[in-house]
């Protein structure tokens, strides 16, 4: 299998699409490299990644047009004619297993977090886990875990860390 990592930015807002009764949702990223020649000119080239995910993420209100993402899962590639030069060009599909949200507003979810009566370290990263993921901290279902200030945070079995919800007592 073949896996690819890529860091771009959404082209238009994440859609769900469904084929055979099942639901997916489809992004386009894009990379933009420029650089100047010896004559000064400045020239662009980007470069479009299609992207899939083959359920609906948590993360899905977020993937608006514009925001940056990191993306990694397997990778296909395929040949098609241009209908707009009418030349043969070559395309890349990603099958997105993990998706990190980059460049946004600070995220309420601290970076290190501790296991309950642990006193290691978790590096937390912002990702939506594919089911059936490593969780972040190596467990199985929900973990509880806890900020340096005694926040509580929760890990879910897909591996969605978010703050616990207050009780009502």
């Amino acid at each position: 299998m073949l896996q690819i990592t890529c860091i771009g930015h959404l082209g238009a807002n994440a859609e769900i699409k469904s084929s055979n009764g099942k639901e997916f949702v489809t992004f386009r990223i894009a990379n933009t490299d420029r650089w100047r020649d010896d004559a000064g000119q400045i020239h662009e080239n980007t470069t479009w990644v299609d992207c899939i995910i083959n359920d609906r993420p948590k993360v899905l209100e977020y993937l608006k047009k514009g925001q940056l993402v990191f993306v990694n899962g397997s990778v296909s590639l395929r040949v098609y004619s241009s209908a707009k030069d009418k030349c043969m060009k070559a395309g890349v599909t990603i099958n997105v297993k993990q998706i990190e949200l980059l460049g946004g507003k600070a995220d309420d979810v601290p970076p290190v977090l501790f296991k309950e009566n642990d006193p290691r370290e978790i590096n937390v990263g912002k990702f939506f886990y594919a089911p059936g993921a490593a969780l972040p901290n190596g467990q199985e279902g929900t973990t509880i875990l806890l900020s340096r200030s005694g926040e509580r945070y929760v890990a879910d079995k897909d591996g969605w860390v978010t703050k616990e919800a207050p009780s009502a007592e």
